[in-house]
């Protein structure tokens, strides 16, 4: 019965009978406890068309939490909760250091989560929770730097990862890169099979995806779409990366990297005194922006220059139909566009054949690209809408495609 109501429709009694050739007795006993939990509800009442009662039509309680989707970035982790039909009904973020460890992050998020299961929103019927992680380079499982000791392997921290979710709440967990779900995302508001796209996001960190003939590509060591480690400065000057290497996209074209670029044009520092430093910094170069400053202007032209030349190299290797830039960064550079796509046009064959454009730069987009391949996972028959693009798990990884 519920899988007939998770699949978004709404039926009376009579008709879920008729679909499951029980009885309406069976039927209506069992119904009714699940009114009871609040798992369903009643959405509205159907006239019989003569005489009789009306009937009650049955379908998914609103505020039943089927799927979850989380995004972990350096500092945050989002969390989205969403009914059967994929409907977003509560969200949340959850802060913390830059230092903290992947276990801190996760008993955070864990109870964040938990947090939004109040009133008639629950957890009783999950059918899975898709986890974006970032790259390797993020934290150690307590939380030491790459300074001070040597990462360990990833793969057992995602694995770690999966199985505290999994006996938290006993559902299936995916886990993948968190911006090739805020990639895959935007595939599926494009509503393309085959879309081929290199999709960067400039935020806390940088993060790259690619999707290319209507597949993330994830590479022999889950590297694939790095975009935010192409060596962007050579001089000796370059900053150190959390990658352990020197001069990355990241050091330059990052939040962090932009507000310190500003600060020292500037030479002021956080405007209120208060609050959240980097927020009022970037907000302080956005208006800067706005105004036309150009010492502003020039700092975007300089990081538009960057930017496009890491994309121009990624273009050239994948061909892509569409570069798509996401982030609090990202969202920025719309004022010198034309630059990126002069810095892009000199690296690639395809020049300003590529379309170029700013993307949704939500928060959320990772977390909802999850709740996205999770839906589809539990409803393969969405594999074969036509102006869809389809998100599934990759057979032997638990990854993602998009076909």
């Amino acid at each position: 019965m519920l899988a007939l109501l998770h699949r978004g429709r709404k039926l009376t009694r009579g008709e879920i009978a008729e679909a499951l050739r029980l009885t309406r007795t069976t039927v209506s006993d069992i119904l009714g406890g699940l009114l009871d939990q609040g798992i369903i509800t009643v959405t509205e009442q159907r006239s019989p068309g003569g005489r009789g009662r009306p009937a009650e039509v049955l379908g998914i309680h609103p505020g039943a939490v089927r799927f979850v989707g989380i995004d972990f970035s350096h500092t945050t982790a989002t969390v989205c909760l969403a009914n059967s039909a994929g409907d977003v009904i509560a969200s949340t973020v959850a802060t913390y250091s830059t230092g903290a460890g992947w276990e801190a992050r996760v008993q955070q998020t864990l109870a964040a989560i938990r947090d939004l299961a109040v009133g008639e929103v629950h957890l009783e019927f999950l059918a899975g929770i898709g986890i974006g992680l970032p790259g390797p380079n993020s934290a150690s499982w307590h939380g030491f730097s790459v300074a001070e000791t040597s990462m360990e392997p990833f793969h057992l921290v995602r694995a770690r990862i999966r199985e505290l979710f999994a006996d938290a709440f006993g559902c299936p967990v995916l886990v993948d890169h968190h911006i090739r779900f805020a990639a895959l995302y935007e595939a599926t508001l494009a509503g393309e099979d085959d879309l081929s796209i290199v999709y960067l996001r400039l935020s806390t960190g940088i993060g790259g995806a690619v999707l290319g003939a209507g597949t993330a590509l994830r590479g022999a060591h889950q590297l694939a779409g790095e975009i935010g480690h192409l060596i962007a400065d050579e001089t000796a000057t370059a900053r150190d990366c959390r990658c352990g290497r020197r001069g990355c996209l990241e050091t330059v074209a990052s939040e962090g990297a932009v507000i310190a670029a500003w600060q020292q044009i500037d030479g002021d520092g956080d405007r209120d005194g208060e609050g959240d430093q980097d927020g009022v910094e970037l907000a302080h170069f956005a208006a800067a922006l706005d105004r036309h400053d150009p010492r502003a202007l020039e700092l975007a032209t300089e990081l538009a220059g960057a930017v496009g030349r890491a994309l121009g190299i990624a273009a050239l290797m994948v061909d892509p139909a569409e570069i798509v830039i996401a982030g609090e960064v990202g969202a920025l550079l719309g004022p010198v566009l034309p630059a990126l796509r002069t810095a892009l046009a000199r690296q690639c064959l395809t020049g300003t054949e590529v379309q170029v454009r700013i993307g949704d730069s939500s928060p959320q987009q990772g977390a909802r690209g999850a709740i996205a391949a999770l839906r589809t996972a539990d409803h393969p028959s969405s594999r074969h809408r036509p102006a869809r693009a389809a998100i599934l798990p990759h057979p032997a990884e638990g990854g993602l495609r998009v076909r």
